[in-house]
């Protein structure tokens, strides 16, 4: 992905993304972030609602002609299904870490076509830390992926697994490692070790190389996933159902996710053979 921090393209949605953070970070330094709940009790705050607008703004000057779907910002599926091509977008992922102001929060942006996410740029507004991946060509940006913390850029690529495999697991959801895969797995390695962590940051420390499994049993929506899919896969990593498929987006009426785990192609057996064993 060399020289892509020069295109335009990806300049403007470094540019929405990063206006959205701070937007996020001046709501994170007050003493109320305006709590409200959903109607399935999730929380969004006074931060979520803020990053969806300055998001939305700026896709809509960016391309006038791609609609975009946000998980502050929900479309009938009668009139989604219609669209080849959309935006997917979570505009503070991560809401109850943003609430235990622990920083383990993101901004996620994905390009979808043809139901498959083709570009992805997720942002962790505490540390600085940008990603970004293309699968398939758009725009004239390159493939690959690449990673930006302040003027610095670097190609990113998942790692081969090594002693210790490094596990991501939900900060807030759901169990951790199932000791049983733990066990399958030190089959091969010697060490096995956890590190929580919230929102999509779990997923893009595996496409930069420094970790190699998450998996996630419960639910989480296409807002959830779709940035860092695309990020994961154009870094030679997986983020896939039990049996092995790729996420599809914008096909159904629901926009809830069944279980999915990412890593790379060395570790995916193990655990698909491990799912196969659970039904």
């Amino acid at each position: 992905m060399k020289d892509v921090n020069q295109h335009p393209i990806f300049q403007a949605l470094q540019k929405i993304i990063h206006d959205a953070a701070d937007v996020i970070m001046d709501i994170y330094q007050r003493s109320d972030l305006e709590i409200e709940h959903k109607s399935d009790d999730s929380p969004v705050t006074a931060a979520d609602l803020a990053a969806h607008k300055v998001i939305l703004a700026g896709l809509e000057r960016l391309t006038p002609d791609i609609p975009v779907l946000s998980e502050e910002g929900v479309v009938d599926f009668e009139e989604r299904s219609q669209w080849s091509m959309l935006w997917v977008v979570d505009p503070l992922d991560g809401t109850k870490e943003f609430i235990k102001r622990n920083g383990e929060f993101s901004v996620n942006i994905a390009l979808i076509e043809n139901n498959a996410p083709i570009v992805g740029m997720v942002y962790l507004p505490t540390t600085s830390e940008g990603y970004f991946g293309v699968t398939r060509p758009w725009q004239d940006l390159p493939l690959g992926a690449i990673k930006w913390q302040g003027d610095e850029y670097e190609a990113i690529k998942i790692r081969q697994p090594r002693d210790p495999i490094i596990v991501m697991t939900s900060r807030s959801h759901g169990p951790a490692l199932p000791k049983d895969l733990k066990d399958t797995l030190k089959h091969t390695y010697e060490q096995v070790r956890e590190l929580p962590k919230g929102s999509s940051i779990k997923g893009c420390r595996i496409a930069e190389g420094i970790a190699d499994l998450h998996m996630r049993r419960g639910p989480t929506s296409e807002w959830d996933t779709a940035a860092q899919q695309a990020i994961i896969e154009a870094a030679g990593g997986m983020l896939v159902t039990p049996k092995g498929k790729p996420f599809k987006y914008n096909k159904r009426e629901t926009l809830l996710n069944g279980h999915f785990f990412v890593s790379g192609p060395e570790l995916a057996p193990s655990v698909m053979d491990w799912y196969k064993k659970k039904v």
